[in-house]
């Protein structure tokens, strides 16, 4: 069986850019109304469940994917409520901004299970990993 996590990542700004003009003024960093500009192109780690992995999960693809989701510090569904299955499609999604720049740069992750899961398995995962 083959089972997989998508992790995708790119950072985002909700804020116009900033400069200085010739005379030192500065300009730019305005709110842009819930639009963003793109900083980083998306980039996306495909992660697979391998032997080494089955034998330190001891055989429970369930826990490792909590583990490996769990550190990328995604926790919301992009469906509500999760219920008992949870199709293909279905993604968890996260973002935190900077520690000194705020909104200004945000980096956004979505991870979704793709492979071998039943509908039953990746509910198992979304609900431990939203906390629901």
């Amino acid at each position: 069986m083959s089972y997989a996590i998508e992790i995708t990542r790119s950072v985002v700004s909700y804020r116009t850019p900033t400069g200085v003009t010739p005379t030192d003024g500065r300009y730019g960093g305005e709110w842009m109304e819930g639009e963003s500009r793109l900083i980083e192109s998306p980039s996306t780690v495909c992660e697979a469940y391998d032997g080494c992995d089955a034998e330190w999960w001891e055989g429970d693809v369930i826990a490792w994917a909590v583990d490996r989701i769990d550190r990328t510090g995604v926790t919301d569904p992009s469906a509500y409520p999760i219920g008992d299955a949870v199709p293909e499609h279905a993604w968890l999604h996260g973002q935190y901004e900077d520690l000194y720049e705020g909104d200004a740069k945000v980096t956004e992750t979505s991870v979704r299970l793709t492979g071998d899961w039943s509908p039953q398995q990746r509910a198992k995962v979304f609900n431990k990993v939203s906390h629901l």
